[in-house]
C-alpha cells in the first residue's frame, strides 16, 4: 500500500512525534532546564525542566508576531502572540510558570506562514531566552510617568472598571502583558488607598479559548442583587474571538479570582 504525505502533513507529523518525545518524563537529574527543538519552518518546541518562576522571551519590535502556546501535562493552557526576538533583542517579556511547578511543561512556537522570517526564528530567540526567579521592573524610561498611573511594563489602554471596595480602589485596564503595542488583551489589574500609590496585581482576567478580553465595565454588588455573593465584584465586558465574532460576557469575583459564567 503506498501513503504519500504532503509536506505540511509530514511537518505536523514531526511536530506531534516531538511532543511526545518531549512528554516523557525526565528520570535524568541534571537534565537541561531547556530542551530547543528548531523543528524549521518557523516551528519551535521548548520544554521546560525547572522549578523558575519566569521564562524571559526575548522581544524585537519589528519583528512579526509569533503564537506562542503553553502545553501543560498535554492540554494547553495559554496561549499568546509575541514578537520574539530574530536579529537582535530590544528587551524581554515574562512568561510565569509560578502555576506548574513539577508538571511537564513544552512552549509550542509557530510562525505565520507568510511572514518573510519564517525559518529564522530561533536564530537569536531561541539563544537569549532564559529562565529565572526574578523580573527587573524597574522605572528606568525618562518619560514613563512617576505621578500617573502605568504597570509595570508592557502596554496598557482605556479603564475598564473602577470601584471601590473595603477600603481599597480597584482599576482595571486593557493591558498587553508580553509586549509594548497592541496585543493579548487582557485585563490588568491594580490597587490603591490613595489613589498615588499603587499595588500591581496579577493579570486579572486572560484570554481564553473565546478569545480576547475587550473593553468593560465593573460593579460592586454589595446587596447580593445578582446572587454571586454580597460584596462581590461583577465585570462586564466584550470578548473578541480570531473568527471576527464577538460576545458579551460576565465574571464575578469574590476574593482572589473571577470566575466566567
Amino acid at each position: 500500500m503506498n501513503v504519500l504525505f504532503s509536506f505540511k502533513q509530514l511537518r505536523t507529523l514531526l511536530a506531534m512525534l516531538a511532543m511526545m518525545i518531549f512528554s516523557f518524563p525526565d528520570a535524568v537529574a541534571d537534565a537541561p532546564s531547556l530542551i530547543i527543538k528548531d523543528l524549521g519552518e518557523g516551528h519551535c518546541l521548548v520544554q521546560i525542566n525547572t522549578n523558575q518562576r519566569y521564562l524571559l522571551l526575548p522581544v524585537e519590535e519589528v519583528m512579526p508576531d509569533v503564537r506562542v502556546s503553553m502545553i501543560v501535562n498535554n492540554k494547553e493552557v495559554k496561549a499568546a502572540d509575541v514578537r520574539l526576538a530574530v536579529n537582535r533583542v530590544d528587551y524581554f517579556v515574562p512568561l510565569d510558570l509560578s502555576g506548574y511547578t513539577g508538571k511537564n511543561v513544552l512552549l509550542k512556537f509557530k510562525l505565520g506562514s507568510n511572514d518573510p522570517v519564517r525559518g529564522k526564528l530561533s536564530a537569536v530567540c531561541c539563544k537569549e531566552m532564559k529562565l529565572a526567579d526574578t523580573f527587573d521592573t524597574g522605572n528606568r524610561e525618562k518619560f514613563r510617568p512617576t505621578y500617573h498611573f502605568s504597570p509595570l511594563y508592557g502596554w496598557m489602554n482605556d479603564p475598564n472598571g473602577m470601584v471601590y471596595k473595603d477600603g481599597e480602589y480597584h482599576l482595571f485596564y486593557q493591558y498587553n502583558p508580553y509586549g509594548s503595542k497592541w496585543g493579548n488583551m487582557s485585563w490588568g489589574h491594580a490597587i490603591s488607598k490613595d489613589l498615588v500609590n499603587w499595588q500591581h496585581l496579577p493579570v486579572a482576567i486572560a484570554p481564553d479559548a473565546l478569545g480576547t478580553i475587550f473593553s468593560g465595565s465593573a460593579v460592586v454588588d454589595t446587596d447580593n442583587t445578582a446572587g454571586f455573593g454580597a460584596g462581590a465584584i461583577i465585570a462586564i465586558y466584550t470578548q473578541n474571538s480570531d473568527r471576527q465574532v464577538q460576545k458579551h460576557c460576565l465574571q464575578y469575583r469574590q476574593r482572589t479570582h473571577f470566575h466566567l459564567l
